[in-house]
């Protein structure tokens, strides 16, 4: 037999598939020869012909039918081929489209009435003329689009004004305002500003620094935008005096759905994060307009009613919330004008739907400040003829081209003596100018900062510098107090005792329900065990330790599946438990098995299993519970971290995990961040200070984005530790936190139910 005949081949692909639930999927491929073995596999098992399965081959042409496409035929099909020794294969991914039951209500008929009511808003303070709402994000993503549909909903027919991208590279090249008028020539309380697209590449596109100046209203209309050089000081579009309505009152990223737009790849990850962090700082709302969606999931492009039963939408906005850290009540779907000359009215709902969240959002914040008390982006005066710096100097952000600096921490220091951080920067020659008084000065390439606080905790060191954990920050700005508190809290005896007392009588709403069910998971050594005694603490005033603390580090002191119930006096039990588990360590060998995490939230986890780092639960053992009840499962998933420790990179991929797997059951989720005592030396000598603490502010909202859990389901609190008598400071912490939880462990069982009472009496 000759060489060509011993060597089997293929003659064309096999493409991945996207199928709606009942459809027929095929796979089909040509192949060299018609005498060649064949096997079709799913994920490694063999397929035979059967019931909806139908493997047939004509001359070289090979093909697999599966019909009645269901759910349980997602995955990855191979193809192989052999001829004696020699084999060939190809394979391709199936994907099931099934509607899922609606995760988010829209209200498909009240276009007008959302019209109407953004029409004639109030703002809710004085000195804004109008709100303003900035869209960045990557290019040709639908930033104009979005512009163009929002206006010609209000103009009561489809217009073109934002002039759009049909290519890889950005349409817009100037700063523009874009008033949004009605049908009466109305100008509605809010306007749009367009901005050059984010590119994979320091040259190309927008500057973030130009986003930034945008954001602090230093960018004057018709700016024309340089890739390379960003708006500084001295440029005659820059508005060294911005008014509050010159600033942005709501940031939309603005992200493509569709799998065949350009992806966001890492630099523009890295870029849009870094202006969200900015934006952050400054406590403007932030929300994410993802376009496209009927280019991402047939079930919506036949009918955009589906797009909240799409399980496809859920995933990829559940992915977005992951890169860039926003919740996912803060991402909307929509779809914008395009080839449509008429107005669609679903459509129009997606967007007004977006929009009405975006404006309120905006005037909830405006409604916040006051002259006084906005956040100020203006710097102090350049004394020198040198350039100034950008803002990505003034952010503290030692490399403009996102590179990550190399840092050290100098010799140990004394109490009294003032530590300094080296960041070495690769531009030497780069000029930096610093105020008399900022504590952070520039020698050659080393950026030297000196930190204020004179207590440096461990973690500070050379290791942590090296593997990425720790970035260079100003101390001196970090420690501050703010102006305004950024999370309201009653800290007085009589708002202590009501959470109490309304936790105390909270009555479930559900017959068959034993109580609600919290689990506590975290890095070892973070205060899960601490956490529920602090718990313990407030409802039986005094001080408990029912449950035993780590004293040592580093190595979990939880072995075992623990229920803690709590007693209401004389009156049985407190209507929740909490579940304390192994911690989590990095490697496979030590701490709690992510499975075991994800067992235990279905409930099928027995009290007072023992975990096993290498061997999680599995079905038949002895402690599997094959029968959940409802009270068996969890109702919130709480992360427990702390604000000293540096999570590693490990910990973290296995908190994403749990973190997913609790959102497919949709289980409510949030952490509660301990030692905020010993991260910021404001709220230690003061737990008042904790919500006026910028150092606390910027650890959840690194903590926020690590995680991706939204700010407001992120509570700070003390837990007992040294103390032998209540605090009144922590134990509102405390209750704050567990009032939340519980309230979202209850909302969830009863959305599971249908009953939407009030828990409370």
């Amino acid at each position: 037999m000759s060489w060509w005949k011993t060597t089997p081949e293929f003659k064309s692909q096999i493409e991945d598939l996207l199928v709606k639930s009942g459809e027929r999927i095929e796979l089909k491929v040509k192949v060299s020869r018609d005498d060649l073995e064949v096997r079709w596999t799913k994920n490694g098992q063999t397929l035979h012909n059967g019931d909806r399965i139908n493997i047939h081959q004509t001359g070289v042409t090979l093909t697999l039918w599966i019909t009645n496409a269901k759910e349980e035929d997602d995955g990855r099909y191979t193809v192989t081929i052999s001829s004696g020794a020699d084999s060939a294969s190809l394979s391709a991914t199936v994907k099931v489209l099934e509607y899922d039951r609606h995760w988010r209500v829209i209200n498909w008929g009240r276009n007008a009435d959302i019209k109407h009511r953004l029409q004639d808003m109030t703002l809710r303070n004085p000195q804004a003329q109008h709100l303003r709402i900035l869209l960045h994000g990557p290019v040709a993503a639908g930033k104009s689009s979005i512009i163009n549909s929002i206006n010609s909903i209000f103009q009561g027919r489809v217009m073109v004004g934002a002039l759009a991208a049909t290519a890889g590279h950005s349409f817009t090249r100037t700063y523009n305002t874009y008033e949004i008028t009605d049908n009466q020539n109305r100008v509605l309380p809010f306007v749009f500003n367009d901005m050059m697209g984010l590119e994979n590449n320091d040259d190309k596109g927008v500057h973030p620094d130009d986003i930034i100046s945008a954001i602090e209203g230093h960018m004057r209309e018709d700016y024309r935008f340089h890739r390379d050089c960003p708006l500084s000081r001295r440029d005659s579009s820059y508005n060294s005096s911005p008014a509050l309505s010159d600033k942005v009152h709501c940031l939309v990223s603005v992200v493509p759905a569709d799998r065949a737009s350009n992806s966001l790849d890492e630099m523009v990850i890295r870029k849009m994060q870094m202006i969200r962090k900015h934006a952050s700082d400054l406590n403007i709302p932030q929300v994410v307009f993802m376009t496209r969606v009927d280019l991402l999931c047939p079930l919506v492009k036949d009918n955009l009613q589906c797009i909240y039963s799409s399980k496809l939408i859920k995933q990829k906005m559940q992915s977005y919330k992951n890169v860039l850290g926003v919740p996912m009540n803060c991402i909307f779907p929509v779809k914008n004008y395009h080839e449509e000359n008429t107005l669609n009215s679903d459509m129009d709902s997606l967007l007004l739907d977006a929009l009405q969240n975006a404006v309120d959002f905006a005037n909830d914040y405006v409604g916040r400040l006051t002259a006084d008390t906005h956040p100020s982006a203006t710097q102090p005066p350049v004394t020198h003829a040198e350039p100034s710096s950008t803002h990505t100097q003034q952010m503290e952000r030692p490399t403009p081209r996102l590179e990550r600096p190399t840092s050290r921490l100098e010799r140990p220091t004394s109490r009294l003596e003032r530590p300094t951080l080296q960041v070495e920067t690769p531009e030497a020659s780069e000029p930096s100018t610093c105020s008399e008084n900022s504590g952070a000065g520039r020698s050659g390439g080393v950026h030297t900062e000196f930190l204020r606080n004179s207590e440096i905790d461990s973690s500070y060191g050379p290791e942590n510098v090296a593997r990425g954990n720790l970035m260079p920050v100003f101390t001196h700005t970090a420690d501050r107090e703010l102006d305004i508190e950024w999370r309201r809290m009653n800290w007085d005896t009589g708002s202590r005792n009501r959470m109490e007392r309304e936790l105390r009588e909270l009555r479930l709403l559900i017959p068959d329900l034993k109580h609600l069910r919290i689990l506590l998971h975290g890095p070892v050594g973070a205060g899960k065990s601490s956490f529920i005694n602090s718990i313990d603490s407030v409802f039986q005033g005094q001080v408990s330790a029912r449950a035993l603390v780590a004293t040592g580090a580093g190595v979990s002191f939880t072995k075992k599946y623990k229920t803690y119930p709590f007693i209401n006096g004389n009156s049985g039990c407190l209507p929740f438990v909490v579940n304390d588990i192994m911690g989590l360590e990095k490697g496979n060998s030590d701490g709690v098995h992510p499975n075991d995490i994800i067992s235990a939230l279905k409930g099928h986890v027995k009290n007072n299993h023992k975990f096993n780092p290498v061997s999680p639960l599995s079905v038949g053992d002895h402690d599997y519970n094959p029968n959940p009840a409802l009270s068996d499962r969890v109702h919130c998933l709480v992360s427990v971290v702390d604000t000293l420790t540096f999570m590693e990179d490990d910990v973290i991929a296995k908190m994403h995990v749990i973190r997913e797997a609790a959102s497919d059951m949709d289980i409510p989720q949030a952490v509660v961040m301990t030692k905020v005592d010993k991260a910021c030396p404001l709220v230690k000598q003061d737990l008042r200070k904790t919500y006026v603490s910028k150092r606390i502010q910027q650890t959840m909202q690194e903590c926020s984005d690590k995680l991706g859990v939204p700010m407001n389901c992120i509570f700070p609190v003390k837990n007992y530790h040294n103390e032998t008598d209540l605090d009144q400071e922590m134990d509102c912490l405390t209750l704050t936190a567990l009032k939340q939880i519980v309230h979202f462990a209850h909302e969830h069982v009863c959305f599971l139910k249908g009953n939407y009472d009030s828990p409370y009496h």
